[in-house]
């Protein structure tokens, strides 16, 4: 199994010398494997170890045994022992448990990385996954993306890689090795019982293939994921050219999409969500389809949408239709407005006067204390450069400020409700700078990073 682990490593560069890793330990065989093997050749690569271990209170007294199994095993290798615990009963009622343990699971790693300055983080899964996971979403009707299976490492924090170095090695060398180690991990009974899908495969599906129709299926099924991981990743780089970036928003032009060939068109679309909502949770073709085409909208999963709006395709978040009610602007300082912030300076004079994420007020014309909000029905200003009011419905229609962004333009007013600014866009004539400003309030719109 070392052997294994080492040309792994090796084959995709999975760790360097000197290397800090964190390794993620449930106290089950393939973690305590993977602790171990990482043991046997941390002089080979000069590592620095540390041990991380989750509890969710979830088996009863089982998961306290498990969390001071780990803590015994790091005390007694000398490695730096990071634990976390949580109710999961309680914490994790309503939706998804394994994916809620997930979510705090990753957040706790998250801080033990940095906490330990690691530049990895060690996973324990292992070929027996690999396969559970293709299996499971070939019934799932995945496409070919998702019939990669698990990465055998991927980016998981800035400056941090996920990595699993037993990728290639199968649970029946795993239990060999600790036999010989005389190591004996815990068990989860759990995973003994048909209850969970992936329980099903392991303990009934994947011996009835293998007896019935095809004894070498696991191997096949692992070469399969093999084979699709670069076709897929080239695929992946060649729909990603369709994105573009501009002022922090990702979108595809139209025409764009339009001219790829159909096997690319919903990988443009699913690396474009990939891109804003960090993942493709519960994602599927019909979500995708007839964006473009059609010129449609779709609502996604996880409170976002796909909009088909001014020639480019967009993913917007639904609650992103209302922004902030009301924030008093701090003066001077920067006051934060949704995924927007405001910085304020007061000068006596700027020879300087910007440009349309900036504005200049004459103090003295503006009733203290400022406001920043969304707007409103029947809101009104003079826009700079004009003698009359406008609305500001007519004036975003006319600035061809797109339906789903106007929301979000924060509206800058005084104590007596006077519009002074559309931040980013124009300010109000009534209160423009001339010879005889004695006091300048300097605006400046930013991206919250």
């Amino acid at each position: 199994m070392l052997e294994k682990v080492r040309k792994t490593i090796n084959k995709y560069s999975l760790l360097q010398k000197g290397d800090r890793v964190l390794v993620a330990v449930s106290g089950g065989p393939d973690s305590v494997a993977l602790l171990l093997a990482l043991l046997k050749i941390k002089k080979e690569y000069s590592l620095t170890l540390g041990v991380a271990h989750v509890n969710y209170h979830l088996r009863k007294n089982e998961s306290n045994k498990d969390r001071d199994f780990v803590k015994k095993l790091a005390e007694k290798y000398g490695l730096p022992f990071f634990a976390a615990e949580i109710n999961g009963k309680k914490e994790f009622k309503g939706g998804d448990l394994q994916e809620k343990a997930r979510e705090f699971r990753y957040a706790f790693f998250s801080e033990a990385v940095r906490e330990l300055k690691a530049g990895k983080l060690a996973i324990g899964h292992n070929r027996d996954d690999q396969v559970e996971t293709v299996l499971m979403r070939f019934l799932r009707g995945a496409g070919a993306g998702g019939l990669t299976g698990i990465p055998v490492k991927r980016g998981f924090a800035p400056g941090v890689t996920l990595i699993r170095p037993l990728f290639e090695t199968k649970r029946e060398a795993i239990e060999l090795f600790l036999k010989k180690n005389k190591i004996r991990a815990r068990r989860d009974k759990s995973n003994y019982k048909d209850v969970y899908l992936r329980n099903k495969l392991r303990l009934r599906l994947l011996p009835l293939l293998k007896k019935e129709y095809n004894n070498r299926i696991e191997e096949n099924i692992f070469r399969m994921a093999e084979i699709l991981a670069p076709e897929d990743d080239f695929l992946r780089k060649e729909a990603l050219k369709t994105i573009k970036n501009a002022c922090g928003e990702y979108f595809i032009p139209e025409k764009a999409l339009n001219a790829l060939p159909a096997g690319l068109k919903q990988r443009a679309l699913r690396e474009l969500i990939r891109l804003e909502k960090g993942d493709l949770k519960g994602l599927e073709s019909k979500h995708l389809t007839g964006v473009a085409e059609q010129k449609k909208s779709r609502s996604l999963p996880g409170g976002r949408s796909l909009l088909c709006t001014g020639g480019k395709i967009i993913v917007v978040k639904n609650k992103e239709t209302t922004g902030p009610e009301s924030k008093r602007l701090k003066v001077p300082g920067i006051t934060v407005f949704g995924n927007k912030k405001v910085a304020v300076t007061i000068k006596d004079m700027v020879k300087y006067f910007g440009g349309k994420n900036e504005a200049f007020l004459d103090a003295k014309k503006v009733s203290p204390p400022l406001f920043l909000r969304s707007r409103r029905a029947g809101d009104r200003f003079m826009p700079f450069g004009m003698t009359k009011y406008k609305k500001v419905q007519d004036f975003m229609v006319d600035e061809k400020i797109p339906a789903y962004k106007r929301a979000q333009v924060p509206v800058l007013t005084d104590a007596r409700g006077e519009i002074l600014w559309l931040a980013g866009y124009r300010p109000d004539e009534r209160f423009r700078v001339t010879k005889k400003t004695k006091k300048i309030i300097c605006l400046k719109l930013l991206e919250v990073k």
